[in-house]
């Protein structure tokens, strides 16, 4: 009976799976030297820093690309606004997760048992999570906030009893400028009802008196051609009457705004061509 041939020995690979910088050791006898285990471990050390910030590097140039082109892609400025918040917004994400997985890897690494930390910390997220859940809420409802598309940055909303322009919707808060100049600062989870008023055409209502005097369909037509001159969206129209007596008599005007600006701020403006235009006229104010 012929004898059972040995096994052929396996090849040892150059590469090891314990590590780059184990096999690094082993191919350079480094790990022999006198204080090769204190240099092996900042080569590890070193190694993961590294790594953590290409990966943080990397992930930011990709989002923030990404963004910029979506951005640039959008239809309406409202939706460029709403992929940048949303592009800050995973970049935030993503600085927390990369965070968390050094830490964790380095605490690995100098020898710390990071399975028993994990399960510690569940259980202590748990009970955490129980006290913060009104955190909780404002982040998620900021994520839901820029995925319904309900306002961006620079959207001149009223929430509650706060009118004025979003400055920033972040992860937790919503900053927003009133026209006073103050800052107004929003828990998102406290948010129930918005009104956005860059959505769109908005429209207002003003008041105008001449003299009872006067012929009220000759000012009605001056107004209205006044108005044309304003590059308004639609024509300004003057809806009628709305109070007269012996002196005078008053006529409200409604407009719409261009997007992107509020009526309020084009009222000085109207107001002054309006007379102007009647004084030139001869129609007497009142």
């Amino acid at each position: 009976m012929p004898p059972t041939p040995a096994p052929s020995p396996t090849p040892k690979l150059p590469i090891s799976a314990r590590g780059v910088v184990e096999d690094f050791s082993e191919l350079t006898g480094l790990e022999r030297l006198a204080y090769g285990r204190i240099v092996l471990f900042a080569l590890e050390l070193a190694l993961l820093v590294l790594l953590y910030l290409a990966m943080r590097w990397l992930l930011k140039r990709v989002v923030r690309r990404v963004g910029e082109q979506l951005a640039v892609r959008a239809k309406a400025e409202h939706q460029a606004s709403r992929v940048r918040s949303l592009a800050g917004l995973l970049q935030n994400t993503a600085d927390f997760v990369l965070g968390f997985v050094f830490i964790v890897s380095g605490l690995s690494l100098i020898g710390i048992n990071v399975a028993a930390i994990i399960g510690t910390a569940s259980v202590a997220g748990l009970a955490f999570g129980f006290g913060a859940q009104k955190l909780v809420k404002d982040v998620i409802t900021g994520y839901f906030l820029l995925l319904e598309d309900q306002y961006v940055a620079g959207d001149y909303v009223t929430i509650g009893t706060v009118t004025g322009t979003v400055e920033e919707l972040g992860m937790r808060i919503t900053r927003i400028r009133d026209d006073d100049g103050k800052l107004y600062i929003l828990s998102n989870g406290d948010i129930a009802q918005v009104c956005n008023h860059s959505r769109g055409l908005v429209g207002t209502s003003f008041e105008l008196s001449v003299g009872a005097a006067e012929d009220i369909t000759v000012v009605t037509k001056l107004i209205e051609e006044a108005l044309a001159t304003q590059n308004l969206p639609e024509p300004a129209r003057v809806e009628g009457i709305t109070a007269a007596d012996a002196t005078k008599t008053t006529l409200r005007i409604t407009f719409k705004a261009p997007h992107g600006q509020r009526p309020v701020q084009l009222l000085p403006a109207l107001r002054s061509t309006l007379r102007d235009a009647l004084l030139a006229a001869n129609i007497t104010l009142a």
